[in-house]
């Protein structure tokens, strides 16, 4: 076995540690046989989320829709499973929802007027409802008005709206340096140039700010059985 594989291997290992010993911290913190079946399973997904393979990125990375399909479980039994487990057994609640946003600005997108290529809103698309009431909640605080009328996974809000979200969440330093780069892409004349380039643009940013929460730290991930195989 070579030294790469040796240390794959022991990577491997400490996650499976990592599963067990999380799981065990929580199940037995009120004694054995005292957490509640739908607890256990609250804290199973939360786990599976964090350290689960799919695909080669944590299962938590994917949609409610792929999670279900690849659990065999209702869609709404995955959201719902999600929300519990990361409010009873994840970081601080907030702390919590503040790494979900993170997550859920690489996927963030602009509607734009075609007619004068400004910007009326940024959208997000969001599963995770934890994250969902973080940004609304938020949103609110700063006396913003969000648009969730056409779906509910969908929110939109104005863009001066949006960076005072990312500056309650970040320092002003990270925001003006982004914000900077942002209006230098709004000046560009073609609209799919400016859609494509504030998906790089988002994209990037949401790695390093997730980098510097500790969520980019490379680990291997414990492979998911096969279900029904």
């Amino acid at each position: 076995m070579s030294n790469s594989q040796k240390s794959m291997s022991h990577q491997y290992k400490n996650s499976e540690e990592s599963f067990a010993n999380d799981f065990l911290k929580h199940y037995l913190k009120s004694g054995i046989g005292s957490m509640p079946k739908s607890d256990i399973d609250s804290l199973v997904m939360h786990l599976l989320d964090k350290y689960a393979n799919e695909k080669g990125s944590a299962l938590g990375d994917f949609s409610n829709q792929i999670a279900s399909e690849r659990l065999r479980a209702p869609l709404t039994k995955i959201k719902k499973l999600r929300y519990e487990g990361g409010l009873k057994f994840g970081e601080l609640p907030d702390y919590e929802a503040r790494m979900r946003f993170v997550k859920l600005l690489a996927k963030a997108g602009l509607e734009l007027n075609t007619q004068t290529a400004s910007v009326t809103k940024i959208v997000f698309l969001v599963e995770d409802i934890l994250a969902k009431n973080w940004i609304q909640a938020h949103i609110k605080e700063h006396s913003g008005i969000f648009d969730g009328s056409f779906n509910s996974e969908i929110i939109k809000v104005d863009p001066e709206v949006f960076f005072k979200l990312l500056r309650s969440l970040l320092g002003s330093t990270d925001i003006d340096s982004f914000e900077a780069k942002y209006n230098a892409l709004l000046k560009k004349k073609n609209n799919e140039h400016i859609l494509s380039g504030f998906k790089t643009l988002m994209n990037t940013f949401a790695k390093g700010v997730a980098s510097k929460g500790g969520e980019m730290a490379l680990k291997t991930l414990i492979a998911l059985p096969l279900i029904g195989g």
